[in-house]
């Protein structure tokens, strides 16, 4: 039988140090372990037998799942143990069962999840990485070290992020799929590092103006016309030639630092 205690309930088997700050009407599962200074937010659920390791904070109503790890080690050859760092999970964020984040390899640095996301089952974010809000990662997905993404992004089953790449707003990216490219925003992107067109319902269901859709579309259309993409989006940032947003953002994400871009499908030019 749970035990209750500060507005709190904490199964007997649970593991769970003095150090531990935890918020009001938090439940802890059984045989779950947490590690020392752990910070869980508010109304959070810990299911049983799910690892929160030290530099774990997680936020307000969220919720870890069996078998879950937050915190783990990263998976880095030349990672001092002894290093402190984090993983920070927003509010709102599920971590389904068998999920693993694992935190920052610099001392004081964070691996980052954001607000009102969603990771199912046996999905992976590496070390260091940073995910916007309301992202969904897909079972079996993984990111590796230093990856960037942005905001209502949806990551299908399977699909591989290699190390240090950037994934833009609004992306949905097909299962078994493999990149090693930038994605840009509001983009379909499928097989290996290609881009199928822009993802319309996905922008739609989020409801932004007509015309920042239509804008988003004419924009890809011309950065995607031919040669280099960073060249042609570089020449439409130079003329102003978006009105909304959105437009701007498709357009910078080419602008900033990053890897090559993800490329039209080869087969559907012949």
């Amino acid at each position: 039988r749970p035990r209750t205690g500060n507005r709190l309930m904490i199964h007997t088997t649970a593991i769970v140090p003095a150090s531990a700050k935890l918020g009001q009407n938090v439940e802890i599962g059984a045989y779950a372990v947490l590690e020392d200074g752990v910070e869980i937010g508010d109304n959070s659920l810990i299911e049983a037998h799910a690892h929160i390791k030290r530099g774990a904070r997680i936020g307000r109503g969220c919720s870890v799942g069996s078998f879950a790890t937050v915190s783990g080690d990263p998976q880095d050859l030349h990672f001092d143990r002894a290093t402190v760092s984090f993983v920070e999970i927003g509010d709102g964020t599920a971590v389904r069962e068998g999920a693993t984040v694992h935190r920052a390899t610099a001392a004081g640095g964070s691996t980052r999840v954001g607000k009102n996301c969603l990771l199912m089952a046996n999905s992976h974010i590496g070390h260091d990485c940073v995910v916007g809000d309301r992202c969904i990662l897909a079972p079996f997905c993984a990111l590796g070290g230093f990856v960037r993404m942005g905001n209502d992004a949806f990551v299908s089953g399977g699909v591989m992020l290699h190390q240090k790449i950037r994934v833009g707003d609004g992306v949905m990216i097909s299962g078994v799929s493999a990149f090693s490219e930038d994605i840009p925003p509001y983009v379909n992107a499928h097989k290996r590092n290609t881009v199928a067109g822009i993802n319309l319902i996905g922008m739609r269901r989020r409801n932004p103006p007509a015309a920042a859709v239509a804008e988003v579309k004419r924009l890809y259309m011309a950065v995607y016309s031919g040669g280099v993409c960073a060249d042609n989006a570089g020449k439409l940032l130079a003329q102003k030639a978006y009105s909304t947003p959105e437009g701007e953002n498709f357009l910078r994400f080419f602008a900033e630092p990053g890897r090559h871009y993800i490329h039209v499908d080869r087969e559907k030019r012949r």
